[in-house]
This record gives C-alpha cells, structure tokens and sequence, in this order.
C-alpha cells in the first residue's frame, strides 16, 4: 500500500493518480528507480501470498504504458513490469491463492500479445522476449498450466540461430529448468545437438554450465536419463571437441553427474576376474563361482620344479673339445 501511494505520487498522472502518465525517461535517477518499484511492489507479499491488488496495479502499468512523446526507448521498463508480474504468480494453489491465480492468468494473453510484438518489432536484444519466456516459465514450473498444454516448443524455438544472444541464452537457462522438472529426453537431447553443433562457442559453453548448474540427477539417484546413451554422448564430446573450453565445461557436467566412479548404467565386463596376490584372494562376476574367495599359491614349489629343469638342461649340455 505504502509503496503504491508513494509511486502514484511521483509517476501518477495531475488529472488522476491512478493513471500513470506518459513516459519521460529525461531524468535517469527516476528512470532507474521507476523500474525497481515495478520489480519491489511485485514482490509484496500478504500472508505468504501476493493480493489481487497488485496484479492489477502492474497490469495497469502494462497496459496503459504510453511511450510516443518520449525519446528514449521503453524496452527496460516493459521488462520491470513483466518481471513484477513474474514475482506475483503463487508458488502452490491453495484456496487463499486462487483468486490471485486467477488474476495472474488474465495477464497471460497481454505477455503473449508482447511477445509476438517484440517478433515483428523486436526491441534492444529481444529482451521484451526474455521476459514474457520467464513468466511462462514461471507457470509452467509452478504447475498453473495444464498438463496438456505443458510444451517445451516455445522455449525450443528461441535456441535457434537468428535470435538474439540474450534471448537464446534465457531460452537455454528455462529449457535446462524444464528438462530438470519434466524429465524431458527430448529436450535434452535438443540442448546436447545445441552443445554439439552450434558455430558459437559461448553459447556452447552456456550450454553446458546450464546443465551442470541444475543437474538431471545425481549420481546416485535413479532417473530414467540415466542411462548408457547419455554417458557415450558425453564421453564422445569430452574426448572429440576440439575447443578446450567446452571441454572443461564438459567435464564439469561429468563429475557434477557421475562423480568419479564409473556410472550404474554402464553395464560391467563378462568374466572379469581380479586377483590379489598379496592377499591371496579374488573377485569375480563369473555366474556359478563365488563373487570372491581365497586360493593359496605355492610359489616355492614352483621355483623348485623350474630350478631342477633348469639344472637337467645344463646336464645334457656336451661341450665339445676345442681344436
């Protein structure tokens, strides 16, 4: 409330303060501290949810943003707005949050309509893009879409050369997210393709962190993208790339997955038998013989039956007489 009131009195427009007036960014200090109020009264919480109040406040800052008397360009507070309404959309559903959902869904078709906007007439970067991908996001992963609906295309489609550095690596960073919540095999061999074809070794590389960043698994937890295809592909890029850099990132990923051991999934060789002479014992996963036991060497009568050979060789030795 407190902040509302404050930014109604410094921005709102002479006629009537619940508008704001148009945009005029000649003074920077208002500019920047305009767009963290946007961001700080998305993050005002009540009783551990966000009011409908505030859902409406900023979808009436995005809605009626007017920019055509001013020179500069607006791109960065769209991007506060819609990222105050990221901060708004309710972790879990319960009875106390369902009027705030709902609120938070009718802004969905307004962050839709920028997003194919910022297509047409795309903005500095296409950060408008990366923010409407991170309130999708948001829905997505706090479970307000439903499940049929649940489609890592729109994140997909953004990896894809042509698009601006800062929107492919917000579409990496939300894809890696998807793949961590959904488990999505196709997606991530949509970002391994990515990691090993892409012409921009950046991208490559933030690739990679991205993943060992949020890791699939661990190495101890059983997941169904654990299994033997990923640990070849992976192996292959570790010891094939010719950039170093992806290298040590993929080598990152490695350990971060599966440490230092060998992986589960790894099936172990046919009748593979280890021997400790010193100890005198053995293991094996021979099927019908013990996974380990105990044998004993005789290795002095050994050295004894060779030493005789040898003696009766030398025996039946005949030297001839030198002439």
């Amino acid at each position: 409330e407190v902040l509302i009131s404050l930014y109604r009195k410094l921005y709102g427009s002479v006629d009537n303060e619940k508008f704001t007036r148009m945009n005029d960014f000649s003074d920077f200090p208002l500019y920047f501290i305009q767009q963290e109020f946007m961001r700080a009264i998305g993050q005002i919480k009540v009783a551990g949810s966000t009011t409908p109040r505030i859902v409406q406040f900023l979808y009436q800052q995005l809605y009626y943003n007017d920019n055509q008397r001013n020179e500069f360009d607006d791109s960065w507070m769209i991007v506060a707005i819609i990222d105050g309404l990221t901060h708004t959309v309710p972790h879990k559903v319960d009875y106390k949050m369902e009027i705030n959902l709902k609120h938070v869904k009718q802004v969905l078709p307004k962050i839709v309509c920028y997003l194919n906007i910022d297509k047409k007439m795309p903005s500095y970067q296409q950060i408008i893009s990366g923010a409407c991908l991170r309130f999708i996001s948001k829905l997505i992963q706090y479970g307000h879409i439903m499940d049929n609906l649940k489609d890592s295309s729109i994140f997909s489609a953004h990896l894809k050369r042509g698009q601006s550095f800062h929107v492919r690596c917000t579409a990496i960073q939300l894809l890696a997210l998807f793949i961590k919540n959904e488990s999505s095999e196709r997606d991530l061999n949509t970002i391994l393709s990515l990691i090993e074809f892409d012409q921009s070794p950046f991208i490559r590389c933030h690739a990679v962190q991205e993943l060992y960043k949020l890791p699939l698994f661990t190495k101890h937890q059983d997941c169904f993208l654990n299994n033997l295809h990923l640990v070849e592909r992976l192996w292959r890029l570790l010891n094939e790339h010719q950039d170093f850099n992806l290298r040590c990132c993929l080598a990152q990923l490695y350990y971060t997955l599966y440490g230092r051991t060998t992986p589960t999934c790894v099936p172990t060789n046919n009748c593979a038998v280890v021997i400790d002479l010193k100890g005198q014992t053995a293991r094996t996963n021979v099927p019908g013989i013990p996974s380990s036991f105990r044998f004993s060497a005789k290795f002095d009568d050994d050295r004894k039956y060779s030493s005789d050979d040898s003696t009766s060789s030398r025996k039946k030795k005949k030297h001839r007489p030198m002439s």
